[in-house]
């Protein structure tokens, strides 16, 4: 019998991927963030690089990183001078942010019936939301919302429409918020979502986008009045 032959030099090194502990910023942005999307921070509250260092028990330099991760996902602002503040949304940005949810939502709606997908992610979701719901709890709710609408984006094949809808998370997650929470019954938003997925699994275009639509732009009227703005500012 042969014996067994000796490893070439170096053959003994696998080509794993480095896991990485998170960093003390990438800490310190998640913190930060979940605060701010929970309503937890206020619009218009001023971050102070200081308390929060001390609060999250780290030096100032990973809270400055965190900022500058939260002023890219649009969810704070550095004003010169004067420091960070979460971003405060006028009905301006809401109807702008809800224009371009419908631009990009039924682009994927149409791209995810053509591709075939499967709708079973999106019922898990639903399913989520409803569990959240019977809970009563608000933010819970909003965050499956993010995600579900974050998945049909996703699976509809095209990746420049799921990052175009990644990188504005942030704001649409707080204007889905402000949205959400005019509803008094937390089911009545849960059972807006099964017409959607029904009509993605009808596989008709056409009454798909007209679905999501009117689905993305139904409640948001008011928030934009409550905020003093023009509700015809939404697109038909």
């Amino acid at each position: 019998m042969a014996p067994p032959r000796r490893p070439r030099k170096g053959a003994d090194v696998l080509a794993f991927d480095r896991v990485d502990r998170p960093s003390l910023a990438d800490m310190a942005h998640a913190s930060i963030s979940r605060s701010i999307l929970a309503g937890e921070v206020p619009p218009g509250t001023q971050l102070k690089e200081t308390h929060l260092a001390d609060q999250l028990g780290m030096s100032r330099a990973p809270i400055r990183e965190a900022f500058k991760r939260l002023a890219d996902e649009h969810l704070v602002v550095e004003r010169p001078r004067y420091g960070v503040f979460v971003r405060e949304f006028d009905a301006d940005d809401i109807a702008d942010i809800y224009n371009l949810r419908v631009a990009i939502e039924t682009t994927a709606a149409r791209l995810f019936i053509r591709a075939g997908a499967s709708t079973t992610p999106l019922r898990a979701l639903v399913d989520e939301m409803e569990a959240a719901a019977g809970r009563g709890d608000t933010e819970a709710v909003v965050d499956a919302e993010v995600r579900f609408h974050q998945t049909l984006c996703d699976l509809c094949g095209n990746g420049y429409v799921s990052a175009v809808f990644r990188n504005l998370q942030g704001p649409i997650h707080m204007a889905m918020g402000m949205d959400d929470r005019n509803y008094v019954d937390l089911d009545e938003i849960v059972h807006e979502h099964d017409p959607v997925v029904d009509a993605l699994e009808g596989g008709d275009e056409q009454v798909a986008v007209a679905v999501i639509a009117e689905h993305i732009t139904s409640s948001v009227a008011s928030v934009i009045e409550r905020l003093g703005g023009d509700p015809g500012r939404i697109l038909d």
